[in-house]
């Protein structure tokens, strides 16, 4: 379970936004620092408690706060198309420039071919590089994010949790 506590609903949402449709900068952050691999693992998140000492429309928050994650994912999502590209052009460049140098090394000199062959090699090494790890890492930032998408949103006066 995640606690949060504030004073007013307004507290949960961006103060720029006059719909209160946003969530508020430093509580997404503060809900995210709950985001690891190991608490991931255990399920330790299904529940948001927001201590409050007003009354406040949970189901909005929850939305909220649902809204935030979704737009976060969709960027991974997009970040790792766009990687994926990236990484098919590069394995492209890199299978011409070394086939180039090969084909090269036989008609001109070598120090031609070994520069075309460098950057052959770099070009593939780079689009490795996307596949193994970029793009491993954008999936594993995006499950952390999945404990928030089904969550069960309790909202607590402030009364009632023992702390006064």
């Amino acid at each position: 379970m995640i606690q949060l506590r504030i004073k007013n609903e307004s507290d949960l949402y961006n103060p720029f936004d006059p719909a209160q449709a946003t969530i508020n900068d430093g509580v997404y952050h503060y809900l995210k620092t709950f985001c690891t691999e190991s608490e991931y693992k255990r399920h330790l998140h299904d529940t948001l408690q927001i201590i409050s000492d007003s009354p406040l429309d949970a189901e909005r928050a929850k939305a909220v706060i649902q809204n935030a994650v979704k737009k976060d994912q969709d960027e991974f999502d997009r970040q790792f198309a766009e990687n994926r590209k990236r990484a098919v052009w590069l394995y492209l460049i890199g299978i011409i420039l070394s086939a180039a140098g090969i084909v090269l090394a036989l008609l001109l000199d070598q120090i031609l071919l070994e520069l075309i062959s460098f950057f052959g090699s770099m070009a593939i090494r780079d689009a490795v590089n996307i596949q193994l790890k970029l793009n491993p890492d954008i999936r594993r930032l995006k499950m952390l994010l999945e404990p928030f998408r089904d969550f069960t949103l309790e909202v607590v006066p402030s009364g009632e949790t023992g702390r006064g």
